[in-house]
């Protein structure tokens, strides 16, 4: 009796024992982040039978188990990478959003500074210190741009740095999971959960969930793999398949994700990339700073090739027409056809060209003229270069249909058109911006299926599909046009189109003397000194500069002297003396418009037979304002956005998504911080250590414990009494 006594006294005293080391462990770790508080599970041992029944044999410990509820901790998990990837996308938006919206230092003020300077050379165009306060504006603009253009380079670059250090952190996370793993099979091995390794495991996958979005299954051996993106496993029990940060093989300017499996890097898409710290990353790139960037990009590009175009159809006090007030990245080829032949002008200036030109057919070759200061050419064959202006002629191919025209302009250059490192063909792309009101702020992928070309817009998701036929053409699309200018595209093979990179940094101020600010109109209207009639001429201005990039601002014809004779009160005809040519009669009404050698003129009053108007050059325009008025009336004309935006609306429009991002991400950054919040205290009702529960615990146990030793203590007395009785 004694004996099985002190058996069933000693198992009470081993199980309290356990007891109070396990209660004393769960109050020792009360504030370790990712502990479970712990508990014993006891039960009965087999009882013994004898005569008098089944007897017990008191208590045994069958496990020490932890308080884990798997949901529970997968939730933490999950609002763990939604709320880490907000917090992340908030805090670059808010950079980016401080830079673009600064209702002081913005591109906006600078604009409305450089467009009230603009005026007031229209209200005073002979003034000199007018037209220096406008130069010195636009410098200022030109400064604007380059600071914000800058700001969001040095974010992209170290965009690119935190890209590389967040994958150098979840490599090592997968590291320590991994080293878990093996410990974890080894002990498990034993029968019972070594568990404050798994809850250590637990605790790296919870971190690894703040830096992607991470999917974990548990396997019969206690180990677990990791899964990230589209399935890739980046944890399979003991064995780490590394990240990599890679430049991207389409555009080396952009760190990407590699995925090391079997000695080979493949490239993981970035949109699978979803949660956590990486994902915020990314999708910041891609959805906000590229946006920021070509939009800033866009807009400058489109002032400064409107504006151009524009003062180049004026005329400077030196009496010349205007010239580039702007430097912009230019191509230095441009292809057009004259008098069915298709023609190629190539430039060995490029960028530095200033001025249209003028190109007619000549006793069998062909004349250049610079339209800036009227500098003109010999005959030039195709083949030659000219040694005036410096322009070489060569014939461009046959098979393409090009836009006939008797004067052309260089066009902006696309910005950066990047050859995929794994393409098997040699094709070398080419082109040019050929309209900048319809350019959208979005790269985009060219690529070649072997017998299709599929041009993808990566800001929208959209793709559109061309021939070969049409890619031998060269194609045009939202405001671009390219083409392949040598070799061929295999099937596969990609090129990445940044057709706005690096406008900002090319821009710059051309003009620096004010006398060339081209504020008059280069041509003049002057009524008939022996007039009788009351014909009278109004709103003589130059016609709007041609859409087309690569087409002259200007009709080259238009300083042409024109003699307008009306001979009779109804009737009249005119005459280009440069050419000879006399229109059939005119019908005339009073109001009637007038269009000529790219200018019109409204023509109003009753004339007489024998009246005439003189049209010549603008010999004296010093006072003259009408191309400034012109230039004034850029800042209110929709241009950009496909005629749906001004340039401080196109930006406005930037600084408004970006900004409606970022309320966006604080919104949610805040919803999902509660939700992981919630999620914790789920988890934590469930796992967490009760300083108050384990205080009760410790009583418990110390009364179990003391009450077992007394047990102890009885039957050793009785034990005693029995040996007494043998004395």
């Amino acid at each position: 009796m004694a004996s099985s006594v002190f058996g069933i006294g000693v198992s009470g005293l081993n199980a309290a024992n356990l007891g109070l080391t396990t209660t004393g462990h769960n109050i020792a770790n009360v504030n370790t982040d990712g502990f479970s508080r712990q508990r014993l599970a006891q039960s009965a041992p087999y009882p013994l039978l004898s005569g008098s029944g089944f007897n017990g044999l008191g208590v045994q410990v069958d496990s020490i188990t932890r308080m884990y509820d798997r949901f529970l901790t997968k939730a933490v998990e999950v609002a763990q990478t939604q709320s880490s990837y907000q917090s992340t996308r908030l805090a670059h938006l808010a950079e980016i959003n401080n830079i673009v919206a600064d209702p002081n230092a913005g591109v906006s003020p600078a604009l409305q500074d450089f467009f009230s300077n603009v005026q007031n050379v229209a209200t005073n165009p002979a003034s000199p210190p007018s037209r220096q306060a406008m130069l010195a504006s636009a410098q200022t603009l030109v400064n604007r741009f380059q600071v914000f253009s800058q700001r969001l380079d040095e974010q992209r670059n170290a965009l690119n740095g935190e890209i590389s250090n967040t994958i150098g952190n979840i490599n090592s996370y997968s590291e320590q999971i991994a080293e878990l793993n093996n410990k974890i099979v080894i002990a498990q091995s034993s029968g019972q959960p070594p568990n404050d390794l798994l809850d250590q495991r637990d605790l790296l996958v919870k971190d690894l969930n703040k830096l992607v979005k991470a999917n974990t299954l548990t396997l019969d051996d206690g180990s677990i793999n990791v899964f990230i993106g589209n399935g890739q496993g980046l944890v399979v029990g003991g064995v780490v398949n590394r990240l990599t940060a890679e430049p991207n093989p389409a555009d080396p300017t952009r760190i990407t994700v590699g995925y090391q499996q079997n000695n080979q890097t493949i490239f993981l898409p970035e949109n699978q990339l979803s949660g956590g710290q990486l994902g915020g990353l990314l999708d910041y790139r891609n959805q906000s700073l590229d946006l920021a960037q070509n939009s800033l990009e866009r807009t400058a590009l489109g002032f400064v090739d409107t504006f151009n175009q524009q003062h180049k159809v004026g005329q400077d006090l030196n009496g010349n027409l205007g010239k580039n007030l702007f430097d912009i990245k230019r191509s230095n080829v441009v292809d057009f056809n004259v008098g069915g032949t298709n023609i190629r002008v190539s430039s060995p200036n490029g960028t530095n060209e200033s001025s249209d030109f003028s190109i007619t057919a000549s006793g069998g070759g062909y004349v250049i003229k610079r339209l800036s200061d009227n500098a003109t050419s010999g005959v030039l064959a195709l083949g030659a270069t000219d040694p005036v202006t410096g322009l070489t002629l060569s014939a461009a191919p046959a098979g393409l249909t090009l836009p006939a025209q008797n004067g052309f302009s260089f066009p902006p250059a696309i910005g950066q058109i990047n050859f995929n490192t794994n393409n098997t063909g040699n094709a070398q792309l080419g082109g040019y911006i050929s309209d900048v009101g319809k350019l959208a702020a979005s790269n985009y992928e060219l690529s070649f299926d072997g017998t299709n070309y599929t041009m993808y817009k990566q800001s929208d998701g959209t793709r559109t599909t061309y021939s070969a036929a049409q890619m031998a053409q060269g194609i045009s699309q939202d405001g671009m046009t390219l083409r392949i200018d040598s070799g061929v595209m295999n099937a596969n093979d990609r090129f990445v189109i940044k057709p706005l990179d690096g406008m900002i940094n090319s821009m710059a101020v051309r003009t620096t003397d004010p006398r060339e600010i081209a504020a008059a109109a280069p041509m003049l209207a002057t009524l008939g000194k022996t007039n009788t009639g009351s014909v009278k001429v109004i709103q003589h201005t130059v016609d709007t500069p041609s859409i087309s990039s690569t087409d002259s601002a200007i009709n080259p014809a238009v300083k042409n002297p024109v003699n307008i004779n009306f001979t009779s009160a109804n009737s009249f005809t005119y005459t280009d003396t440069v050419t000879g040519v006399t229109s059939a009669a005119q019908t005339y009404t009073a109001g009637m418009t007038l269009s000529v050698n790219g200018w019109t003129m409204k023509l109003d009053g009753t004339p007489a037979a024998g009246d005439s108007i003189a049209v010549g050059a603008n010999t004296n325009g010093v006072a003259d304002n009408r191309n400034a008025l012109a230039l004034g009336k850029l800042q209110t004309t929709r241009i950009l956005e496909n005629g749906s935006a001004t340039y401080q609306e196109s930006y406005g429009r930037m600084v408004s998504t970006i900004g409606t991002q970022t309320n966006e991400a604080t919104i949610m950054g805040k919803a999902q911080a509660k939700l992981l919040s919630n999620a914790e205290n789920s988890r934590d009702s469930v796992s967490g250590v009760n300083l108050d529960e384990e205080a009760a615990n410790l009583l418990r146990y110390q009364q179990a414990y003391q009450a077992a030793s007394k047990v102890i203590q009885i039957a050793q007395s009785a034990f005693q009494e029995i040996m007494n009785i043998g004395r």
